[in-house]
C-alpha cells in the first residue's frame, strides 16, 4: 500500500461525518510522509515544516525501533564518537529501564549510520550505578556488543565541569561531565512514564537528570540532587539542565509505559509504540500525549490540563529547546494504522485547557 493510499483510507476514517475536507485535515495534522507525497504527486514543490516525529506501531519493540528510525532517513556519524544516554535510574525492569533489546537494536542502527565507538552513560537515581548495571546484566550486555561504559558516580572532578545555567531556578548551575556540549554526539533512549516524585513524567527532558552530578566535584560534597527534588520548581530545573547539550537522536521505548506511579514501578499499560526525533520537546509532548490516551482516571497526574501546560514543556518551550506547539511537528508514519494514531495525538496537542 503506498502512503497516499494510507492517507485517503485514514481521512476516511478520522475525518467521515465530520464536515472536514482531506486538505483540511492534513493541513491541520501535519503529518507527514503521506502528506509531503500527495504535494508531490501534484507537481507543488513544498518544504517540510515542523520537527519531525517518528512514530511506529509493534509489539515487537526491536521491529519498531528499526520501523522509527528508518523513518527519519539515514544520517551519517562521520565515524564520531557516540554517548549513549539510556535509563538506569534503578534496578528495575523495562518500563522503569530501558530494555536490553532496545539497546541492541539502537547499537546496531548507529554503527549502520557509520559512528565510532559507543559509550554508555549513566548516573542512577536511586541505588550505585555499578550496582544496578550489575544487577541488570549492563556489563555483559556491554561486553557483548562491545560498548564502553562511563559511571559517572567514578568520573574524577577533573572531567567534570560547571554548567551555569543563568536566569534558571539553579542556584548555581550544576556540573556535568566534560564530554558533554551542544557539539557532542549524544544519543538518548528514554522510556515514558508517570513519575511520582516531582517530575510528573518522565521522557527524554527527565532523561537528562541522569547526567548531571548528584554530589559536586568542583563545588565539592554539593548535593544537586537535594536541591532539584526540595524545589519548587522541579519540573523547570529538569528543563533547564537540558541546556548543557543536545542530542543527535532520542528514541523512546513507548511499547510498555507507566500510566500511574513511577518512576520504578506503577500501572503498567502497552501502546506498543516506539518515537524518534531530534526535538526533546516535541517528542516529550508526543508522549504526554500517548499518556493520557491510556490514562484517563481522575487520579491521573496528567489529566485536566492541556499537555503544553505540564511545567516540564513550558519551561523547554521558554528555552527553545524544540517546538512550541503541535504546528511545530511534522508526524511520519508508513502505514494507515499508525497514521491515524499519529493523528489522534496531534488532536491531544491541540487541545486547549478547560475553563474552570
Amino acid at each position: 500500500m503506498d502512503n497516499i493510499t494510507c492517507m485517503r483510507r485514514s481521512w476516511k476514517r478520522h475525518a467521515g461525518g465530520r464536515g472536514i475536507s482531506r486538505r483540511a485535515f492534513v493541513a491541520r495534522a501535519g503529518i507527514g510522509i503521506a502528506g509531503m507525497a500527495l504535494a508531490g504527486a501534484r507537481g507543488v514543490a513544498q518544504e517540510p515544516r515542523g520537527s519531525a516525529l517518528a512514530l511506529a506501531r509493534n509489539h515487537d519493540r526491536r521491529a519498531a525501533v528499526k520501523a522509527a528510525v528508518n523513518l527519519l532517513g539515514r544520517m551519517d556519524f562521520g565515524g564520531k564518537d557516540i554517548y549513549l544516554k539510556a535509563s538506569f535510574n534503578s534496578p528495575d525492569p523495562c518500563p522503569a529501564t530501558t530494555h536490553p533489546d532496545t539497546i541492541e537494536v539502537v547499537v546496531e542502527i548507529l554503527r549502520g549510520f557509520n559512528c565510532g565507538a559507543i559509550t554508555l552513560v549513566e548516573r542512577s537515581g536511586m541505588g550505585v550505578t555499578s550496582e544496578i548495571w550489575e544487577y541488570l546484566g549492563v556489563p555483559a550486555l556491554a561486553r557483548r556488543l562491545e560498548l564502553q561504559l562511563m559511571d559517572l558516580d567514578d568520573l574524577p572532578a577533573e572531567e567534570w565541569r560547571k554548567e551555569e545555567l543563568p536566569d534558571s531556578n539553579w542556584k548555581d548551575g550544576v556540573e556535568v561531565p566534560g564530554f558533554l556540549d551542544r557539539d557532542a554526539f549524544v544519543v538518548q533512549i528514554c522510556n515514558l512514564k508517570t513519575h511520582r516524585f516531582g517530575g510528573v513524567f518522565s521522557a527524554s527532558l527527565k532523561n537528562s537528570v541522569g547526567l548531571v552530578a548528584k554530589y559536586g566535584r568542583l563545588n565539592p560534597d554539593y548535593n544537586y540532587m537535594n536541591e532539584l527534588h526540595a524545589s519548587a520548581h522541579q519540573c523547570a530545573m529538569i528543563a533547564e539542565i537540558n541546556l548543557a547539550y543536545a542530542p543527535k537522536l532520542i528514541v523512546m521505548d513507548a511499547v510498555e509505559v507507566f500510566i500511574a506511579g513511577g518512576p520504578e514501578a506503577g500501572d503498567v499499560a502497552t501502546p506498543d509504540i516506539v518515537m524518534a526525533s531530534a526535538d526533546r520537546v516535541a517528542i516529550d509532548a508526543a508522549g504526554v500525549a500517548l499518556l493520557r490516551m491510556h490514562g484517563q482516571g481522575p487520579d491521573q497526574p496528567l489529566i485536566g490540563r492541556s499537555v503544553y501546560e505540564e511545567e516540564q514543556l513550558k519551561r523547554a518551550i521558554e528555552l527553545r529547546l524544540g517546538a512550541a506547539n503541535a504546528d511545530g511537528i511534522r508526524f511520519l508514519t508508513a502505514n494507515a494504522v499508525d497514521y491515524g494514531l499519529a493523528s489522534n495525538l496531534d488532536s491531544i496537542l491541540r487541545e486547549t485547557p478547560k475553563a474552570k
